[in-house]
């Protein structure tokens, strides 16, 4: 399946990695609007309209109506006849008639979303705003012992490498179900560009048996536009292909802006 293939009635093929991203600006779009709003189930509308300011709606209406629009044609079958579920830890899944469909994730900050679509049940996202003025120390509280070591010898290149480390486990930890309850030191990260040479795309430096071994977890890491950087994980017996689409690629009647993604420095 090639990239301008968009996203098909097959998703995310055996081995490959579906990830959507794009920016709420595209809902500026008065068609765009109404076809994702239409997506949206009786409950989600109400949480969208619970919501006390116009950018927070904005990101739910976005992240669910893709999410939406993206498994429904995955499955062939309309965005608002998909049903889910939750576990313990809040972690979504397709539910009823669809529990035998592709795992996914989405995730958004700023004015960013993006969601992950794999046959494997264990893939998560993230997506982070790295201008938040977030103070290291915090995010630091989060992180394996050997990432706070590399960020505490890294000089100006700390909060750039923090986000990228925050991403990496956010992904992560989504990917296994877990959320703010994965143990610190459970998973380490190596950052891509920190192999022998200097290259290399992110991977798992350390892992704790009950989440398999490092060979199994594939990541990515990935610039949308300026302002935004996104990881992905997934745990699959083979190495990966990672298919990057923008979110137009589910909204035929959009022709907003799409930003690139490529790799992070």
């Amino acid at each position: 399946m090639r990239l301008e293939d968009g996203v098909s009635a097959h998703g995310a093929a055996p081995g490959e990695v579906l990830v959507l991203h794009g920016f709420t600006h595209v809902l500026a779009q008065e068609d765009v609007r109404q076809h994702v709003m239409a997506c949206l189930s009786p409950e989600e509308e109400a949480r969208r309209r619970a919501f006390a300011f116009p950018r927070d709606r904005d990101m739910f209406l976005l992240a669910h109506g893709v999410m939406r629009l993206a498994l429904g044609r995955v499955m062939g079958v309309g965005p608002r006849d998909l049903a889910f579920t939750r576990d313990a830890y809040g972690k979504p899944f397709l539910a009823g008639p669809f529990e035998a469909g592709p795992g996914f994730s989405l995730s958004h900050s700023g004015q960013a979303i993006a969601i992950a679509i794999a046959r494997a049940p264990q893939v998560g996202v993230d997506v982070e705003a790295h201008g938040r003025e977030v103070p290291l120390e915090a995010m630091a509280m989060v992180m394996a012992d050997a990432e706070v070591a590399d960020l505490a010898a890294s000089g100006g290149s700390a909060r750039r490498k923090a986000f990228a480390y925050w991403t990496l486990r956010e992904a992560f930890a989504k990917a296994v179900g877990l959320g703010l309850s994965l143990p610190r030191n459970a998973v380490s990260f190596r950052l891509g560009g920190q192999g022998p040479a200097g290259e290399g795309a992110p991977a798992v430096a350390h892992l704790s048996e009950q989440f398999g071994t490092a060979g199994d977890w594939h990541l990515h890491q990935c610039d949308l536009g300026p302002d935004h950087i996104l990881a992905v994980a997934a745990r699959a017996p083979a190495p990966v292909a990672w298919r990057l689409l923008p979110i137009e690629s589910v909204l035929p009647c959009a022709d907003g802006v799409r930003a690139p993604a490529r790799p992070v420095p």
